[in-house]
């Protein structure tokens, strides 16, 4: 079929008795010719047959075909068109905006938009929208396209919310156009109709990873049945090449995604086939992704750690959704249990806190989570962890509970960090003679065991009410501290360790020990990848004492942005005092008695006090309003409850 159609198009006779091709070959040897081969998919095998036998004969020649894969023939030169450029996650959606950066996808969608009669408003919203479908819509041109033409009838906010259902959604193409360009639905569908059925089924299983993967997940994931984990690398490698599913190299590894649109009929697809296949697929995710995280486990304390947090941040949408799924799952307590234990470290560097808590705390109350009381200690005792800054009262709750069973167990390792999760609870209730008694048991006994992991993290929490119970001590708990995180070549303690001395020079108003120290904890934080935004906050302190007011609002307002996507209360209350005494400074009286509000309703919420200085730079800033508005500290809080 290809070759006569080369043939027609150049206007070349066939010759009687004669192949086709060996005609064109000899007609073409002596010319410049370029011949455009177009959307070959479906006629992949004739198409390489002709374009490599028309070069082999004819030098002059050049072949420029497009195609969903490589046509596969000696000397192609292969260019992958990517799909269109998109703002960056952070970016407003402008396709010229300087933070968003140029967007082909935005400006696509605005500009048939236009073409519909569409009038969107230029302001920052619209921005924002524009931006989260095109990123939704995985830069395609054709779904862009149909989503604009859905903008005749429905809002943006309308049409974002409904992306879900993308497939009902994006119809109502051109007339003119193919059949299979005329729905988002049909063009996939024909995608997928041209794949042998190995590759159906594969594709149908890769549904399961709600982001990117990696070889190993996919082979032990999806590796079962009818497909055997060593057909997977040849069969991934297929899809990659039919622009199914995309290849990211980073560094020395490969990682696969789908995009969002080929992800939603793949996973039709699958529903499709029944449930049973699903639940097996799920069942082997989870699986999988809890052997990753028990693996992780004992590496995340070690001179390791870095390599092992980046790891766990490859896959951290997959670790998530396997622990979704273990507590939906009937017999999943003990899992849910295992990854609450496992992730403990990475949850808690990673603002999942919150998340965690919610997650743990659904299944500890199941009859059989306590079946296996040395697992159920150690849920306990991250339950504790993650609470801690977020729900005061179960961390009580959770910490009393895990220190009793640990004590019943004999369990001295378990209980070390139990108590050292007490400790910490204590210190944010401001109840430090409750405190320092558990942190300080902790040490001995981590001193007993000779482990330097152990006594780094139990040091930490001693210095924590030692700074305020017994300053004079500090000084050498801290250098004990930051020796055993140099022995054990743990970052994440001794990034907690000069964030804390950061705050304790704070309050003795040694600016100068104040920024070393936080600054320190800045670059162990890059290097483990750990959440600034606390840290942020006390620099934003430090420069807010050397009047520089200008960096100290960005400093607190790069902390609340990243408090917002997080869902951090704690960092949104103090991140919410630092603008709030900011916006005192500068004598904006009302915005000032706004944020005060706000930052106390997020504190109340967590159900601790404020902790020092910054309880001191409340009273202070609190102090001067009152005195602008002439009424009571009562009555300033029920102004600002008001405005907030």
């Amino acid at each position: 079929e290809v070759a006569p159609a080369i043939a027609a198009a150049l206007r070349i006779a066939g010759q009687p008795g004669r192949p086709i091709l060996e005609t064109l070959a000899d007609a073409l040897a002596p010319q410049n010719v370029l011949i455009v081969l177009d959307n070959c998919e479906h006629l992949i095998g004739a198409c390489a047959k002709a374009a490599d036998a028309i070069l082999r004969r004819c030098p002059r020649v050049h072949v420029l075909a497009t195609s969903r894969e490589p046509l596969g023939i000696g000397g192609e030169v292969i260019y992958r068109v990517p799909s269109l450029s998109l703002p960056e996650p952070d970016g407003d959606g402008d396709p010229n905006s300087a933070t968003g950066g140029p967007s082909d996808a935005v400006a696509l969608l605005v500009q048939r938009a236009r073409e519909q009669s569409v009038v969107l408003p230029h302001d920052a919203e619209t921005g924002r929208l524009l931006a989260s479908v095109c990123r939704r819509l995985d830069g395609m041109p054709l779904a862009i396209e149909l989503a604009a033409a859905r903008l005749r009838s429905m809002s943006l906010t309308d049409l974002r919310d409904r992306l879900d259902q993308r497939f009902r959604l994006l119809t109502g193409g051109s007339r003119t156009a193919m059949e299979r360009q005329r729905t988002l639905h049909a063009m996939v569908d024909w995608s997928y109709s041209l794949l042998n059925t190995a590759e159906q089924l594969l594709l149908r299983r890769l549904s399961v990873f709600p982001e990117t993967f990696d070889l190993a997940a996919a082979e032990a994931v999806c590796g079962f049945g009818d497909i055997e984990a060593i057909e997977v690398a040849d069969l991934l490698g297929s899809l990659a090449d039919k622009s199914l599913v995309v290849a990211e190299p980073t560094g020395a590894d490969v990682r696969y995604r789908l995009l969002e649109t080929i992800r939603q009929f793949a996973a039709e697809r699958l529903m499709d086939t029944g449930e049973a296949e699903a639940a097996d697929l799920a069942e082997a995710h989870c699986d999988y992704f809890l052997s990753v995280a028990e693996t992780a486990r004992a590496q995340l304390t070690g001179p390791d750690q870095a390599m092992w947090f980046a790891r766990l941040d490859a896959d951290e949408l997959n670790l998530w959704r396997a622990a979704e799924y273990a507590a939906r799952s009937p017999a999943g307590t003990a899992r849910v249990l295992r990854f609450g234990v496992a992730l403990l470290r990475y949850w808690g560097s990673r603002q999942r806190e919150a998340d965690a808590l919610e997650l743990l705390a659904s299944v500890l109350q199941r009859p059989e989570a306590s079946a296996d009381p040395a697992l159920f200690a150690a849920a306990l005792t991250s339950a504790t962890f993650f609470a801690h800054t977020n729900d005061a009262a179960s961390a009580q709750r959770f910490g009393h509970q895990a220190e009793q069973l640990c004590r019943q167990l004999g369990d001295d390792r378990l209980l070390i960090e139990v108590l050292c999760a007490q400790g910490s609870t204590y210190y944010f209730l401001r109840r430090l003679e409750e405190g320092f008694p558990l942190a300080q048991e902790a040490v001995q006994r981590a001193r007993q065991l000779g482990d330097d992991v152990l006594l780094g993290s139990s040091l930490m929490s001693l210095l924590m009410t030692t700074y305020a119970l017994d300053p004079v001590r500090s000084g050498e708990l801290f250098d004990e501290a930051i020796a055993c995180t140099t022995r054990s070549g743990d970052q994440f303690i001794a990034y907690h360790l000069h964030n804390n001395a950061g705050v304790r020079a704070l309050l003795t108003e040694d600016m100068p020990a104040a920024r070393a120290h936080l600054e320190q904890a800045m670059q162990l934080a890059q290097v483990i990848g750990e959440d600034d935004s606390v840290v942020l906050i006390n620099l934003g302190w430090v420069l807010r004492a050397g009047g520089d007011l200008g960096a100290s609002r960005s400093t607190f307002e790069a902390a609340l942005r990243k408090a917002r996507r997080a869902g951090q209360r704690y960092v949104l209350a103090y991140a919410g005092l630092g603008l709030a005494c900011l916006a005192g400074d500068l004598r904006d009286w009302h915005r000032a008695a706004v944020l005060h509000g706000a930052a106390q309703a997020f504190l109340d919420r967590i159900g601790d006090p404020w902790q020092e200085p910054e309880e001191g730079y409340r009273k202070s800033s609190v102090g001067k309003i009152r005195a602008q508005f002439g009424r009571s500290e009562e009555h300033t809080s029920e102004l600002q409850s008001h405005h907030d």
